[in-house]
């Protein structure tokens, strides 16, 4: 019964409110980090806010070494601009994820009936311990799967000791790389506690932590659920898109004086389908998770099927 429940009602909330759709949109920009850690964790690419931190570190440390005169001048005001344009992408894109995640809250469901600028308001209110749950989300995970996790793979793909590769490989599939599957984990939950529960940056993560370990089946289930769903959306966006573009194609081998303008409208029409198709399923996966946040901490929550056999069978599991 519960993701009967749970799913609905993100869905529902997504449906009837297109206005969390521009929120979706620039939450998307952060990525699916929970389910990016179960499905890809031995691709090396780092997520948003890593690229960010780390691409700007290295632009601030080249242009501090560098011998600049008043001919750089357009240069280095171009790159302010650059940096200001991507900080406020990056304030939109976080306040636009606590948004939606104030969005399944019941206060949350009255203003964004109201208008946009109140939702984006109350995700703006929220940016600082949201920005630092992501942070700190973004940099252990991209330290250890940069720093840890693949130089150890490849350690042990080149490794000639099989005890070495047994006690390596065992240290990174059953301490690594849970932990980051964890963190990531933690930081959605502690996002909730943030924005729904008002609760201050330490006091989040602590709890967060706590919901999770006694959470943690139902926790991945939805994760693998979600990851599911994500395919799914890719796969049917893809599909839209394909047979949007096809009249177009055939229209203008037909008539090729038509061609370029045919084109046009139709790669605008793919960047529509795109673009919506991104925010629609961006909105709907973060309030998916503030809706399981919501159930988790009321009083006499229902569980998922996995979580009940195995809180039939060992129970010491689910405890």
């Amino acid at each position: 019964m519960f993701y009967r429940t749970v799913y609905p009602k993100a869905w529902q909330i997504t449906r009837k409110n297109p206005v969390v759709w521009f929120f979706g949109l620039f939450a998307a920009l952060l990525g699916y980090y929970e389910i990016e850690t179960l499905s890809g964790l031995a691709n090396n690419f780092p997520d948003f806010i890593s690229t960010n931190i780390k691409s700007w570190v290295d632009i601030f440390v080249t242009f501090s070494n560098a011998n600049l005169t008043w001919s750089s001048l357009p240069d280095v005001l171009a790159l302010f601009g650059l940096f200001i344009l991507f900080s406020a992408i990056t304030i939109l894109a976080i306040s636009s994820q606590a948004s939606l995640t104030y969005t399944a809250s019941a206060k949350g469901k009255q203003s964004v009936k109201k208008s946009l600028g109140l939702q984006l308001q109350n995700g703006v209110d929220k940016f600082w311990p949201v920005c630092g749950l992501n942070i700190i989300n973004s940099l252990i995970v991209y330290f250890f799967l940069s720093m840890v996790v693949m130089p150890l793979i490849y350690f042990l793909s080149n490794a000639n000791d099989w005890v070495i590769y047994i006690i390596l490989g065992l240290f990174v599939f059953f301490i690594l790389v849970p932990l980051v599957i964890i963190i990531s984990f933690v930081t959605r939950y502690g996002i909730g506690f943030v924005v729904i529960k008002n609760q201050k940056f330490t006091d989040a993560f602590v709890n967060s932590w706590l919901l999770f370990r006694i959470n943690w089946i139902i926790t991945l289930e939805n994760a693998f659920l979600l990851l599911l769903i994500t395919i799914l959306s890719i796969v049917a966006i893809i599909t839209l898109m394909v047979f949007a573009i096809v009249p177009f194609i055939l229209i203008s081998f037909m008539i090729p004086i038509l061609a370029p303008m045919l084109m046009l409208i139709g790669y605008f029409v793919l960047a529509v389908i795109f673009i919506t198709g991104t925010a629609i399923h961006g909105s709907f996966y973060n309030i998916v998770w503030a809706t399981i946040f919501l159930d988790l901490i009321a009083p006499g929550k229902s569980h998922g099927k996995i979580h009940r056999v195995a809180h039939k069978h060992l129970p010491k599991l689910t405890k």
